[in-house]
Formats: structure tokens, sequence, C-alpha cells
């Protein structure tokens, strides 16, 4: 960064200073019983199990209750036309991140690349909770920047997740609302439980799958382009292309409960950091 005074630089070696064991707080255990492997700057990955689900909602019209019809499965209230119409689709196994990545194993690879300048003033004052936090203000560009890193680090495979395979990921062969169960409370950081920040990742309880802070805490890139709807979308877990602005899920601490929910889609352009509450998670291509 350009023309920094002392008190910025003071504040950008205090961001940039790793303890020894950065990365290494081990989340919350849980009974699952899926395969992990742990990397060497501590991102834990789960085997997730090939499989098929019903992606997107569905929103029950009035007369539909009346009658008790519905062209739902599971009908949602909260549903949006961006997440319909409901599909199946076909996801093979991969392995995904058991957190959001965290302000420690990002501020490695800042070091690693010498990339000072994603340290901004907004990402100084908005990753101020704790290495163990996940990391915010980053762009989709700056996502796939560290995985670039990384992938020459650990020897490649690691990626971003398709839309199909973070939503497949989060069900975990359930139908709840939220990523891990019916009470948000239990599972995720949102609007009302927060305080107005981001928190250790694996606070909260864990899905089926073991995997953590899918509903909450901070928005999570994936790889896919956005469409306002799923008309065409692709049926085999792949990653949709074609068009402008980059998917994002989960929800976050500042946002309300139904953006939390399991089937809720955002968007933004790649090159914009969203918000102060955008993270992301990573996939892995198993060999």
């Amino acid at each position: 960064m350009k023309h920094l005074s002392l008190i910025t630089a003071a504040i950008l070696a205090a961001t940039l200073a790793l303890p020894a064991h950065a990365g290494g707080k081990k989340p919350a255990q849980t009974t699952t019983r899926q395969s992990e492997t742990t990397n060497s700057i501590g991102i834990t990955m789960v085997t997730i199990p090939s499989g098929k689900f019903i992606m997107g909602s569905c929103q029950q019209n009035d007369k539909e209750a009346i009658l008790g019809e519905s062209r739902c499965l599971n009908p949602d209230r909260d549903a949006r036309s961006e997440e319909t119409p409901q599909h199946q689709v076909s996801v093979n196994a991969f392995q995904m991140g058991k957190t959001e990545v965290t302000l420690g194993q990002f501020k490695r690879f800042i070091k690693a690349t010498g990339n000072a300048q994603l340290i901004s003033y907004d990402f100084i004052q908005y990753n101020s909770h704790g290495e163990e936090s996940p990391v915010v203000m980053v762009s989709w560009y700056d996502a796939q920047a560290f995985i670039n890193w990384l992938n020459e680090k650990e020897g490649g495979g690691y990626r971003l997740p398709s839309e199909a395979e973070w939503e497949y990921a989060c069900r975990a062969g359930g139908n709840e609302p939220y990523c891990g169960g019916n009470n948000l409370n239990a599972v995720g950081w949102h609007d009302y439980n927060s305080d107005s920040h981001q928190h250790s990742v694996g606070g909260k309880q864990a899905n089926a799958w073991g995997l953590y802070d899918m509903s909450g805490n901070v928005f999570e890139w994936v790889q896919d382009d956005y469409h306002n709807s799923y008309n065409g979308a692709p049926s085999n877990g792949a990653a949709w292309g074609g068009g402008e602005n980059k998917v994002l899920r989960g929800g976050s601490f500042s946002f309300n409960a139904p953006r939390a929910r399991a089937a809720n889609r955002d968007s933004l352009d790649p090159a914009t950091p969203f918000n102060f509450s955008g993270g992301f998670r990573l996939a892995r291509t198993l060999p």
C-alpha cells in the first residue's frame, strides 16, 4: 500500500502477524463419520458422498394451501423466484471445507505471496474478530487467487464448490430449511444472535455431514455465474457459466433468517467484496 502513515503501518503489521498456531483451533466435536483430511495450513476437508437431491425451493400459494394441494416438495413460505424451479441434481463425491476459510489461513496466503494490497482499511476494520473467524472483505477473484496459491503449495485439486455441490453439502441428505436443522440459532450466526460481527468457526452445531457455519456467519462464494432462475441449470452438479455476476450462498451474521436458508441465493460482481460479510469455503476434487 502507498504512503502508509506510521499508525496505519503498525496496524498492518499487527494484522499480518501470525501466531505459531494460526489456523490450528479445532472446531467443536461432532458425531459425523465422514472421512476428513487436514492440509499443511490447517484446512480440514470432509469427504462428501455421491448422491442425488432436490435443489431449490418452492412457494405454496394460498389456493393450494386451502385445498391441501401443492406443486412443491417441502413448501417454503420464504421461497424466492430465483430459487425455482425445484429440480433433481446428481452430485459426484468430492471434499468440502469443514469450515469457512479463516482469517489466520488467509493471512498465510497474503504473507507468502506479498499481496499486502489486499489489506485495505475496510479489511482491517472488518477482520478484527480473531484468527479463527472467517475472513471477510474478499472478492471472488481474491478467493481464486488464494486457491491458486494453495494448489501450488498442496499439489492441486482445491477450488470453489459449484452451487449445486454447496447446496447438496448443506442439506446433507435432509430437507430442513437451514444447513443442519430447523433451528437457525442452533446452527448459525445471524442478525439476531451475532452482535453484528462474525464469530469463530465451529462454534455452532454442525450439519449431518460434519460441516459448520453453512447457514450464517458469512456469505460464501461459489464457482457459478448467476442466473435469475434454475431454468436450464446443469443436472450433474457442475458449475454453471454464461452470466456476469457470481453466486454467494449461506447468509451471514448481518442478515436475517430467510437469507440463511439452504436454498437462498445472492449474487455480486466477482471483483467486489460482498459488503463486510462475504468470505468463502473450499471444495476439493477427489483423485
